[in-house]
């Protein structure tokens, strides 16, 4: 919220800063495969609560039938609350998206934050977390980076956020992660001044 306001102070709230035009335009003037594009048209999609939530209470429902009632109750804390910070944070700020060119792709509600983006950060790494804890996995690792990669970068490619929208989802994508990571920390690991 404080990197909002100081967005706004500066004037450009509406229109992007300087430096977010020129990058965006920068970004336009690469024209990529027709593979590449149509990757940046349909792979955001695994970035997005559209398609992350429900797969999500699947998952959940599967952890309760075994038993792992506290990783099920992480996963839905973490997606409902991207999805909640996400649709709060863009209807309190509206900030339009960019008007650089047509856009692409999924995008609904205002600019600010890049919703993709804090899912992006939080969903899949705490998916890859617990299946490194469960399984011993460090390929999720790499499968959430690239999702990762793939996703804010077509955020900026199809022209549909400001490059401050797509940082601000991160950052934001980022403490979500940590805040829910700690709040459902394996109770045995806690030291034994907690409950």
């Amino acid at each position: 919220m404080l990197y909002a306001r100081t967005l706004m102070a500066r004037g450009n709230w509406d229109t992007g800063l300087h430096w977010e035009e020129d990058f965006l335009l920068a970004i336009h003037a690469v024209e990529l495969p027709r593979w590449a594009d149509w990757a940046m048209l349909i792979l955001p999609w695994f970035g997005t609560n559209i398609t992350l939530l429900p797969l999500s209470v699947i998952a959940a429902a599967w952890m309760l039938r075994r038993g792992m009632r506290l990783m099920a109750t992480h996963l839905l804390v973490l997606q409902i609350g991207t999805l909640t910070l996400s649709a709060v944070l863009k209807w309190v700020y509206g900030r339009p998206r960019p008007t650089l060119w047509e856009w692409r792709g999924q995008f609904a509600w205002a600019s600010y934050p890049s919703g993709h983006a804090i899912v992006s950060v939080a969903v899949p790494f705490t998916i890859a977390i617990m299946l490194w804890r469960l399984r011993g996995w460090r390929w999720p690792f790499g499968v959430a980076v690239v999702l990762l990669v793939t996703s804010t970068y077509s955020r900026l490619y199809l022209g549909v956020h400001w490059p401050t929208d797509v940082i601000a989802g991160l950052l934001m994508g980022l403490v979500w992660l940590a805040a829910t990571l700690q709040a459902f920390r394996d109770p045995s690991s806690r030291g034994s001044g907690t409950r």
